[in-house]
């Protein structure tokens, strides 16, 4: 009878011990996907805003020449406007070719897409300044008549490009926060060894 426990005890230790071994190769590759995801997230985020940009740039460059009034500074505003864009999204996208999920520990991977989620809803915030400030220039025209045609045209375009933006930026924390907060809530509460472990995320 001894003899049998010892037997028992020792199915029972491999068979735990490749349990434990599976749920964490489980959880590395959730992990992996969760990191992943996030990274291709930036990735579209990055590429739209480009062609958002590039598109922009090429009709507000053609059509800044051929209008007249307000109608050419909307067009002139939406080049200076987009070239800034541009520049964030190439920026983004640069930096996210030089990151790699392979380090990322779990800490590390639910901070990211926190740190996500949180500039998208500065950023909104941000958009709506904008277009509180186009809504401004357009108001100052009133009192400027020398400039109302500049005033009116860079204030319509601001408030168009802030729109878009305010739009954009919404949209991709929707997504962000649908897509990764199931998946992190997920990895929080199962820990390295399926004990669950709740970390709260505010």
């Amino acid at each position: 009878m001894h003899t049998l426990h010892r037997v028992f005890l020792a199915v029972g230790s491999v068979l735990l011990g490749n349990t434990v071994s599976a749920q964490r190769a489980e959880a590395t590759t959730d992990l992996r996907q969760f990191s992943e995801q996030r990274l291709r997230h930036q990735k579209t985020l990055g590429l739209a805003l480009g062609s958002y940009a590039l598109a922009n740039i090429a009709v507000g460059s053609i059509a800044a020449g051929q209008t007249s009034g307000q109608t050419r500074y909307f067009h002139q505003m939406n080049v200076y406007w987009n070239l800034f864009n541009l520049g964030i999204a190439g920026a983004g996208l640069l930096g996210g070719r030089k990151r790699s999920t392979g380090g990322e520990t779990l800490a590390d991977a639910v901070r990211q897409h926190e740190n996500l989620k949180q500039l998208l809803l500065v950023n909104a915030g941000l958009d709506v300044a904008y277009v509180v400030g186009g809504a401004y220039l357009r108001q100052r025209a009133d009192l400027k008549p020398d400039k109302a045609d500049q005033l009116r045209g860079y204030g319509t375009s601001v408030m168009v490009q802030g729109g878009f933006l305010l739009a954009f930026d919404l949209v991709n924390y929707f997504i962000a926060k649908n897509r990764g907060d199931r998946q992190e809530r997920l990895l929080l509460s199962a820990g390295p060894s399926g004990v669950g472990v709740v970390v709260p995320i505010r």
